[in-house]
C-alpha cells in the first residue's frame, strides 16, 4: 500500500507542478493583456486630446471667420448706403439744374 501512496503523491506532485507551470503562464499573459490594455486607455486618451483640441481650432477658425464676414457685410452696407446717398444728391443736383 506505501508503494500506491508514494505513486500517488509522485502523480499528485508532478499535476501540482504542471498547475505551477500553467498558473505562472496564465499570470504571464494576465499582465501582458493589463499593458497592452493601458496601452490602449493612453492611446484613446491621446485621441480625445487631439479631438478637444481640432474642436477648439475649428471653433477659433469658425468665429473668425464669421467675423471677417461680419466685418465684410457691415463694409458693403455703408458703401452702399453712401453710394445711394451720393446718387440721391446728384439726381437732386441734376433735377434742380434741369427743371
Amino acid at each position: 500500500m506505501s508503494n500506491l501512496d508514494e505513486s500517488a503523491v509522485t502523480e499528485l506532485k508532478e499535476v501540482n507542478k504542471h498547475l505551477s507551470t500553467i498558473s505562472a503562464l496564465l499570470q504571464q499573459k494576465d499582465q501582458k493583456l493589463d499593458e497592452s490594455l493601458n496601452v490602449i486607455r493612453k492611446d484613446l486618451w491621446n485621441i480625445k486630446n487631439i479631438i478637444s483640441e481640432e474642436i477648439a481650432h475649428n471653433k477659433n477658425l469658425k468665429d473668425g471667420i464669421e467675423k471677417t464676414i461680419e466685418n465684410t457685410i457691415e463694409k458693403t452696407l455703408v458703401k452702399s448706403i453712401a453710394y445711394v446717398f451720393a446718387a440721391g444728391i446728384t439726381l437732386y443736383i441734376v433735377s434742380r439744374f434741369f427743371l
